[in-house]
């Protein structure tokens, strides 16, 4: 029983360590955080151009992205929301207004 005893705040010290080190905290790879950030844009897109279907997002610049949709064009931006601590970029999706001429 002594044994079992000494290896409690052992056990303790690597519970605590592997709650402390979860993934949620640390920044997502690049391939992923873009991954987030187009499903975010293809999101909003859809509720703007109502009833065209997506045909082309592209990259314009950081953070700027067209979506065409038929003869529909939207530009979405990507705005961050302030963090007090290191962690995923976290963001919104805000659309322009669509272009159907």
């Amino acid at each position: 029983m002594a044994s079992g005893n000494r290896a409690a705040p052992a056990l303790a010290a690597l519970l605590v360590g592997v709650t402390l080190a979860t993934p949620a905290r640390s920044a997502l790879p690049p391939s992923w955080q873009r991954f987030h950030e187009l499903q975010k844009v293809l999101e909003v897109a859809a509720k703007a151009l109502e009833g065209h279907p997506i045909d082309v997002v592209e990259r314009l610049d950081t953070d700027r992205f067209l979506v065409r949709a038929g003869p529909c064009r939207l530009e979405v931006r990507i705005v961050d929301h302030p963090r007090a601590y290191p962690g995923p970029r976290m963001f919104d999706a805000i659309p322009g207004e669509p272009d159907c001429s």
